[in-house]
C-alpha cells in the first residue's frame, strides 16, 4: 500500500466509519465512487499491507485522534465466517479531530435561534432515551456489543419516549433542571422533526442501519415521524462501549458510592 492508496483507504474511512470484507446480514458491498475506492478494494488493501504499512496507516490515524480496530468472524455475531470487520474509532487518549466536532449536530438540530447549549440539550436527550430503547429496555449494558443485532427501535418510539420524557418534566415545575427547561418551549411539530433529523446524524454516522417499514408507518405519516424500524451497527455498539468506559466511567461510580450509601443508611436504620 503506498501513500496514494494509503490517503484513498483513510478518506473511504472517514466516510463510512467501517468496511467489512463480506459484508453480513445481506447488505451489499459499497461500490467505488468519484474519487473513492469501492469497500472491496479498501479492504484488499488493508488485508495485503505488510506489518510496516499498518504499522505507517496507525501513525497516519493516531495523527488525527483515530484508531482503526479490525474484528474477525468469532469475535462478534453479524460478522461472516471468513470476513473482517474494520472500525474507525476516535481513541480516547488523543484529542479528537474535526470529523467529531458538534457542528453538524448544532445544524441538523437546529430549528430557529436556539443557542448552542439549548441545542446540546436536545441533543443529549435524543441520545439518553435512543439508549433507553437500545439498551435499558433490552436489559442490556454498554459492554454488550455482542446484542447489537437485536436491538431496534422506531422514530415513532423515540418521539414518543421523547414526548413522555417532556411531560415529566413538565410535570416537575419550579424543581425541573434549570438546562432542560428550554426543551418545554417545544411547538408543533418540533419534536418529529428533532426526532428524524437526530436519527439522520446516527444513520450518516454509520451507528444506525435503516431496516424496513413498520406496521406502524402509515398512521406514522399523518403526524410526520415515520414508521422505519432502526438497527444499531455494529460501529455504533462499538463506540457506545468505548463511551460507556471513557466518558461515562465518573457516573458509574457515582452510582456505586449511591448505592454504597443507601446500604449503610439503611443498615443504621435497621
Amino acid at each position: 500500500m503506498n501513500m496514494t492508496e494509503m490517503g484513498e483507504v483513510v478518506a473511504y474511512l472517514l466516510r463510512y466509519r467501517s468496511a467489512e470484507r463480506a459484508p453480513g446480514g445481506g447488505r451489499k458491498r459499497r461500490p467505488a465512487r468519484e474519487g473513492q475506492l469501492s469497500e472491496r478494494d479498501v479492504c484488499a488493501l488493508i488485508d495485503a499491507a505488510s506489518d510496516l504499512e499498518r504499522e505507517a496507516l496507525r501513525d497516519f490515524l493516531a495523527g488525527q485522534g483515530l484508531r482503526l480496530k479490525a474484528f474477525e468472524s468469532g469475535d462478534y455475531p453479524g460478522i461472516a465466517p471468513g470476513s473482517r470487520y474494520y472500525a474507525l474509532l476516535p481513541d480516547p487518549e488523543l484529542e479528537q479531530p474535526p470529523l467529531f466536532t458538534r457542528d453538524p449536530v448544532f445544524e441538523a438540530l437546529k430549528l430557529r435561534q436556539e443557542s448552542r447549549a439549548e441545542l446540546a440539550q436536545w441533543y443529549l436527550q435524543l441520545w439518553l432515551l435512543m439508549h433507553t430503547l437500545l439498551y435499558t429496555r433490552y436489559n442490556r449494558a454498554l459492554s454488550d456489543v455482542s446484542r447489537y443485532q437485536e436491538a431496534t427501535f422506531s422514530g415513532v418510539e423515540l418521539a414518543e419516549l421523547l414526548r413522555e420524557q417532556l411531560e415529566t418534566l413538565r410535570g416537575l415545575g419550579e424543581a425541573a433542571p434549570e438546562a432542560s427547561r428550554a426543551l418545554l418551549e417545544e411547538r408543533g411539530e418540533d419534536i418529529s422533526r428533532r426526532v428524524r433529523a437526530f436519527i439522520e446524524l446516527q444513520v450518516r454516522a454509520g451507528l444506525l442501519d435503516a431496516l424496513r417499514e413498520s406496521g406502524e408507518a402509515s398512521a406514522a405519516e399523518s403526524d410526520g415521524e415515520g414508521g422505519e424500524i432502526f438497527q444499531q451497527t455494529l460501529l455504533g455498539a462499538l463506540e457506545s462501549e468505548q463511551i460507556g468506559m471513557h466518558q461515562l466511567a465518573h457516573l458509574h461510580a457515582l452510582a456505586g458510592a449511591e448505592d454504597s450509601s443507601t446500604q449503610a443508611s439503611q443498615e443504621v436504620a435497621s
